[in-house]
C-alpha cells in the first residue's frame, strides 16, 4: 500500500516538473528567452509613459542589433489631432489636484529649464494660480528636447512659453480669443428659490450667483427670499464660437420683495481706465458696506448669538459668542472685510480657524473650516470677499457649518446688530446719473418673463 502511495506521488511531481519546463523553456510569451527580451512597447512608448524625460528614452547614438541594423522598432506615429513637424511630437495632459508647475515640467522633461520657464511666465501669469483641471501641451523637437510649454486656464485664453533659437532665453506670449459681447435684459418672480426663477427664465445658474455677489449686504438669499418676490437684471453674455461663454458685468439689478427693494448699476468713470468698475444705487450711494455680515452664500442660520445657549456637544450652558451658519462643505467662506489675517491654524475645539483683523479695532473668527484657501497664511493682506477657506466639520462641530464671530477692541458682538458703513459715493455723480439713466428706465419697463438683447 505504501509502496502505491509512493508510486503514486512520484507521478504528481513528475507531472509538475513537466509542466514547469514546458512554460519555461519551451512555451511562446512565458519562456526565459522572451521574458528577457526587450520590449518593443516599452520602446516605442516615450518618456510621459515610461515615466522618464524624453530624453533618458531615447536609444544611444550609433546603438545596432547583433545583425548589424539600427536597434529598436520604428518610430510611433503623433498621436491623433496632435501637431507634428518632421520627428516633433506633442503630449497633453492636465494638471492633477495636487500638481505645482514645477512638479508638471520636470515630469515633461525639462529638468533643469524648469525655472527659466516658470520665471518667463511669470511675467504674463502667477503660476501659483494653475488649478486642476486645466490643460497644458508640452511640444518636443525631433531630438526629443522639450521646445515649448502651453498653458490653457480656460478655452478663450493661451499662454505658451518657448524658445525662440538654441541657447536663447525662453519667452512667454498671452494669446485671447476675441469674445462676442451682447446686453441680455431678463427677469423673474421668486416662487421657491433665486436659483429655481432664474433657471425658469432660461439663464444660466451662474447669474444666481452674480446677483448673490451684487446684493450681499443687503439680502441673504436664504432666509430673506419669499414666494412673490421679483428679480430684473441687464447683464453682458459673452459667446465664444456662436455659444455661450459666460457672462461679464451686471450692468444694472435690482431686487424687491418683504426684505426691501434694492438696485444696483455698474459703474466705472471714463477717465480711470485701470480702475476697477462697482455698483452704485440710482443716487450714487455704494452698494458695498465696509463689513459683511454674511460672509458667505446660499446659507440659513442654525445658531444665533447667545450668552446662555446649552452647547449640543458638551451638554452645558455656554455663551454662544457668534453666528452658525449651515451650509454644505466646500462652501466657500468669504473675508467679510479689508484687513489682515492674523491667525491660520488647527484647533481642538473651533478647528480649522482663520482670525482676521480690521480696522476700527474689529477682529473676526472663521471657525471649523474643512480647509483653508490655498496659499492662506498669517501675515498677509486680504481684500473683502476674498476666499478665504471652504466649510467644514472639524473640531467641536456636529455637521458642516461657519461658525462666524466678531469682536470690538477684545469684546464679543453680534454680528447681525454690528453697525457698519457704505463705501465712498459714486466719483464724478454727474456722470453716473446721466449714465445710468436709460439703464434705470429698462429696469422699470421689464417684466418677468420678457428677454431682450440689445447690441
Amino acid at each position: 500500500m505504501e509502496i502505491r502511495n509512493s508510486l503514486r506521488l512520484g507521478a504528481v511531481l513528475a507531472g509538475l516538473v513537466g509542466i514547469n519546463i514546458y512554460v519555461f523553456f519551451y512555451k511562446d510569451g512565458t519562456a526565459l528567452r522572451d521574458i528577457f527580451k526587450p520590449s518593443s512597447t516599452s520602446k516605442a512608448m516615450g518618456g510621459r509613459d515610461s515615466g522618464l524625460p524624453p530624453t533618458l528614452n531615447k536609444p544611444p547614438s550609433g546603438a545596432a542589433s547583433s545583425g548589424g541594423a539600427a536597434a529598436g522598432p520604428p518610430a510611433a506615429a503623433p498621436p491623433a489631432g496632435t501637431p507634428a513637424s518632421g520627428g516633433s511630437r506633442a503630449v497633453e495632459g492636465k494638471i492633477g489636484p495636487s500638481d505645482t508647475l514645477g512638479e508638471i515640467l520636470a515630469r515633461e522633461g525639462f529638468a533643469d529649464e524648469a525655472d527659466d520657464v516658470i520665471r518667463a511666465l511669470g511675467k504674463l501669469s502667477d503660476p501659483k494660480l494653475i488649478r486642476p483641471g486645466d490643460d497644458y501641451t508640452v511640444t518636443f523637437d525631433d531630438e526629443g528636447a522639450p521646445e515649448s510649454f502651453e498653458y490653457r486656464p480656460n478655452p478663450v485664453l493661451l499662454y505658451r512659453v518657448e524658445r525662440p533659437e538654441a541657447g536663447g532665453p525662453w519667452q512667454a506670449t498671452r494669446d485671447e480669443k476675441p469674445l462676442d459681447v451682447k446686453v441680455t435684459e431678463a427677469a423673474g418672480v421668486i416662487e421657491s428659490s433665486l436659483y429655481e426663477s432664474v433657471q425658469k427664465s432660461g439663464e444660466a445658474s451662474a447669474l444666481v450667483s452674480l446677483l448673490v455677489d451684487i446684493f450681499a449686504w443687503d439680502v441673504n438669499f436664504y432666509i430673506d427670499t419669499h414666494p412673490g418676490d421679483q428679480w430684473k437684471v441687464m447683464v453682458e453674455k459673452q459667446s465664444l464660437g456662436g455659444q455661450f461663454y459666460k457672462y461679464g458685468n451686471v450692468l444694472a439689478a435690482e431686487y424687491s420683495g418683504k426684505a426691501g427693494t434694492f438696485r444696483a448699476f455698474y459703474w466705472k468713470p471714463p477717465h480711470t481706465p485701470t480702475a476697477a468698475g462697482r455698483y452704485y444705487d440710482e443716487r450714487g450711494q455704494a452698494v458695498a458696506k465696509t463689513f459683511l455680515k454674511t460672509p458667505l452664500r446660499f446659507v440659513r442660520i442654525s445658531s444665533k448669538f447667545d450668552r446662555k445657549r446649552f452647547h449640543p456637544i458638551l451638554h452645558r450652558e455656554k455663551a454662544h459668542l457668534g453666528v452658525d451658519y449651515a451650509a454644505p462643505t466646500g462652501t466657500p467662506i468669504w473675508s467679510s472685510a479689508n484687513g489682515r489675517v492674523v491667525e491660520v491654524a488647527a484647533k481642538r475645539g473651533s478647528g480649522n480657524t482663520v482670525v482676521i483683523a480690521h480696522a476700527g479695532g474689529l477682529t473676526t473668527r472663521y471657525y471649523h473650516l474643512s480647509r483653508f484657501a490655498r496659499g492662506l497664511k498669517a501675515g498677509q493682506t486680504i481684500r473683502q470677499k476674498d476666499v478665504i477657506g471652504y466649510v467644514g466639520a472639524t473640531g467641536l462641530a456636529t455637521g458642516p457649518h461657519l461658525h462666524f464671530s466678531v469682536t470690538r477692541n477684545g469684546v464679543f458682538v453680534d454680528p447681525g446688530k454690528l453697525q457698519v458703513s457704505r463705501e465712498a459715493p459714486a466719483p464724478d455723480r454727474a456722470a453716473f446719473l446721466e449714465a445710468v439713466k436709460p439703464r434705470a428706465a429698462a429696469l422699470r419697463d421689464l417684466r418677468p418673463g420678457a428677454v431682450a438683447r440689445r447690441p
